[in-house]
């Protein structure tokens, strides 16, 4: 049942077939004129139309929603009010009949937006079924391996002796660790930002517990908004892209961490330090040194990695602008131009409460020269019909090249603002960002 599609097979055609027959026969159509249900279904359209406007900008989905959308949300409201209204002239089936259309019609648009963006493949992701894989935090969090040669991770580096590792893989580790690797949700604390996180994912790869004295390098990856930290897992595909590559490279991939940026559902930090909370200092200190005390990963900027999703696009984009020697490599996908919460004036204000040297501050392309003389790299992505996005990503890597930042674009053909499209745009840059990070030791 976990694992009935949400997106294609025999479930969505049926709900629709099932909601327009339950709309059609619900309904007494002949006891009003045809004015009358007109004007009903305007009323509905122009609700649907009010509710659409008073979503703020940037979760809208980066304004690439189509029109269509307000039908959909418009026909559960145009039965409800068509049930009330013929009410005391129908017989109580059809009474029943206009009601259980109700929830077919919300299952129906709830469906059909799901499809446009991807974001639950299945039921089981629906439910919040465990992940592939995943197990408890203790089951695979390492810390540091303490001896000379814990850090050598080149072709002739010596493999220590059992005896040398203080954390050798544990024998209740589950078999799958060694297939696909093992993913948990963690907590991560916020000594230094004390930012108000939601738990994180971290997945490592087979070779984790197959080669423990070598440290692995990570790629951060970051949703957008509104989201939670499992978004790229369950709609962003990035457990079969990593999974596929480590089985291709004989169990080895980089880590994955997927820390919140947002704090909430709906928050949208930007990713920066401002009044929404010191966003920026928790995903490149916090994080960073979570991963290195409780997985036993580098702090070297040369393997980190940051990645991320519309939102989390722009803030891939900007933290590693900022900080280079935090992240060497960035991938943004379907990002904007800098932190934006719609206007100007809102981003001066939100952000940054009224300072127009920190608006400037976290402008990145101010940062390009810099950071080409650091020898960060980025994948800039983005699909072609996101109509909004493909300028700006345009425009990004045009800046960014010019300034002699080493960037590539990537238009994913047919591609718009969902998760199908950054699911092809990981899948396309992670063997790039793996061999950035660092090449797969050899064989012990």
């Amino acid at each position: 049942m976990n694992h009935l599609s949400l997106l294609h097979g025999w479930l969505p055609p049926t709900v629709t077939a099932l909601a327009i027959a339950s709309l059609a026969l619900g309904i007494a159509w002949w006891r009003r004129a045809v004015w009358h249900w007109a004007i009903l279904a305007a009323g509905a359209l122009c609700a649907a139309l009010a509710i659409g406007r008073v979503i703020p900008p940037q979760y809208a989905g980066g304004s690439s929603y189509p029109r269509s959308f307000l039908v959909w949300a418009a026909m559960p409201m145009f039965a409800l009010a068509a049930a009330v209204w013929q009410w005391p002239h129908v017989a109580w089936w059809r009474r029943a009949s206009a009601f259980v259309t109700l929830p077919l019609l919300v299952a129906f648009a709830g469906l059909q937006i799901n499809a446009h963006y991807g974001y639950l493949p299945t039921i089981g992701d629906l439910l919040g079924a465990p992940l592939p894989g995943q197990v408890s935090a203790n089951t695979i969090e390492r810390p540091p391996i303490r001896f000379a040669r814990a850090e050598q991770h080149h072709r002739s580096a010596r493999p220590p002796l059992a005896s040398d590792i203080p954390d050798s893989p544990r024998s209740t580790v589950p078999a799958a660790a060694y297939r696909i690797g093992l993913v948990a949700e963690v907590r991560i604390p916020a000594p230094v930002s004390h930012f108000r996180a939601r738990p994180a994912f971290v997945w490592v790869p087979p070779w984790y517990f197959t080669h423990p004295w070598l440290q692995l390098p990570v790629l951060m990856l970051l949703a957008g908004t509104p989201s939670t930290p499992q978004d790229w897992f369950r709609a962003g595909g990035a457990l079969q892209v990593a999974v596929a590559y480590a089985r291709a490279h004989d169990g080895y991939a980089p880590a994955i961490v997927v820390p919140d940026p947002n704090g909430s559902l709906w928050g949208d930090t930007e990713c920066i330090n401002g009044p929404q909370g010191q966003a920026e200092t928790y995903l490149t200190v916090d994080v960073p040194q979570f991963m290195h005390t409780h997985f036993n990963a580098p702090l070297d900027a040369q393997r980190w990695a940051i990645g991320g999703l519309s939102e989390g696009g722009t803030c891939a984009l900007v933290l590693s602008a900022r900080n280079p020697h935090r992240f060497r490599t960035f991938a943004d996908f379907s990002g904007d131009f800098s932190p934006n919460m719609g206007s100007a004036a809102s981003t001066l204000r939100v952000l940054y409460d009224g300072s127009y040297a920190a608006y400037i501050a976290h402008d990145p392309t101010r940062w390009f020269r810099f950071d080409a003389s650091t020898g960060l790299a980025g994948d800039i992505a983005v699909g072609s019909k996101d109509f909004h996005c493909i300028r700006v990503e345009h425009l990004l890597a045009q800046t960014a090249r010019r300034d002699g930042l080493n960037v590539t674009l990537d238009v994913i053909p047919g591609g718009g603002h969902n998760f199908p499209t950054w699911h092809q745009s990981l899948a396309n840059a992670f063997p790039w960002i793996a061999h950035r990070l660092s090449e797969p030791p050899a064989r012990s």
